[in-house]
């Protein structure tokens, strides 16, 4: 779920498909270069460094990706007007 929110995010943020290509090709690189890389360096810090290591690196790295997202991403909510049928049309 989060990949394809993420991939939905890029998508809103860069219209023109040459830039959205790019960017979607960085973050799917990204996430291909983490699955191939951590799990050899979380087993290296379990063995080397100790039981809890790869986990407290894993939530240090997930607090500071909210706490990044929360300041550079602006949450916000943009309101769309709805246009449909009325309920009245639809009952019928």
């Amino acid at each position: 779920m989060p990949i394809s929110i993420g991939l939905g995010m890029l998508a809103d943020r860069y219209p023109e498909d040459e830039e959205r290509g790019k960017a979607m090709g960085t973050a799917l690189g990204g996430l291909a270069l983490g699955v191939l890389i951590g799990p050899p360096f979380g087993g290296f810090m379990y063995e080397y460094v100790g039981k809890a290591s790869p986990f407290l690196v894993l939530a240090t790295l997930g607090l500071f990706d909210g706490l990044l997202q929360l300041t550079v991403l602006k949450p916000g909510v943009t309101s769309v007007p709805i246009e449909g049928a009325s309920l009245k049309t639809l009952i019928k």
